[in-house]
């Protein structure tokens, strides 16, 4: 049983930072805004010679194909450009968003199992524990939260100072062939998507949850704090009381 307990409140630890990095993964990934933000700040319509209404609609289908589908589908985006209509990516950078939907899609799938171990190891400690139970995960709340805050505080200092080997290494390990490989002069995926974006986006993400856990240590302590105010304001009432029997 103790062993038990132990395994479960060590996927806790993995769990909580787990869920806070992949759930900003996930936004990063669906929210246009951020595909807009590259357009923006990269001046993508200057390099792709593509309209920002036809960047703005692309945006829209890749967000489709992550979301939805299987991991064979193939990503067929059509564009104008001089009046005619032709693909918005080469075969070699289809193949290649291919590889990275079925990374997301592995990203999401783990989001959600994080998201649900976390729901239930709360909801377990709420029906079936008493009031130490309560303590004891405000504690691991705090515990989890730090432990978020050191490991994304420590991930933002390495991309800060290593981002493009770290870049490589990841496209390395991830994927089993070099379609990622592409041309900036050529290649639309990487006009839209230069690595200076990419670089702000894990940053992003990695501050921002960082700040996330810093929230979840935040809640854990002030649970403590205000559960301590309640006992002392209990026990002191307890003893007045007391004091006026005994008075009497």
């Amino acid at each position: 049983m103790l062993v038990t307990r132990w395994i479960a409140t060590g996927l806790f630890f993995i769990a909580v930072p787990l869920f806070l990095l992949l759930t900003n993964v996930r936004v990063a990934a669906t929210e246009p805004r951020v595909y807009g933000y590259s357009y923006s700040q990269h001046d993508v319509v200057e390099r792709t010679g593509i309209d920002r209404a036809q960047l703005n609609r692309t945006t829209d289908e890749l967000v489709n194909y992550f979301r939805t589908g299987s991991g064979d589908e193939l990503l067929d985006i059509r564009v104008i450009v001089d009046g005619d209509e032709e693909a918005l990516y080469s075969q070699r950078e289809v193949l290649h968003m291919r590889d990275v939907k079925n990374i997301f899609q592995l990203a999401f799938r783990v989001h959600e199992i994080a998201f649900v171990y976390v729901i239930a190891y709360v909801a377990a400690v709420f029906l079936w524990s008493r009031e130490r139970a309560l303590r004891e995960l405000a504690k691991q709340a705090m515990i989890a939260g730090a432990a978020t805050v050191a490991l994304l505080g420590a991930a933002a200092i390495s991309v800060l100072f290593g981002f493009d080997s770290l870049f490589e290494q990841f496209h390395l390990l991830s994927f089993s062939n070099d379609f990622w490989r592409l041309n900036p002069a050529t290649d639309r995926l990487i006009q839209m998507f230069p690595q200076e974006f990419w670089f702000d986006v894990t940053l992003g993400a990695g501050v921002i949850t960082a700040m996330q856990g810093g929230l979840v240590a935040l809640a854990g302590y002030g649970y403590l704090v205000w559960e301590d105010y309640r006992r002392s304001r209990w026990t002191a009432g307890q003893q007045a009381a007391f004091e006026g029997v005994a008075g009497n």
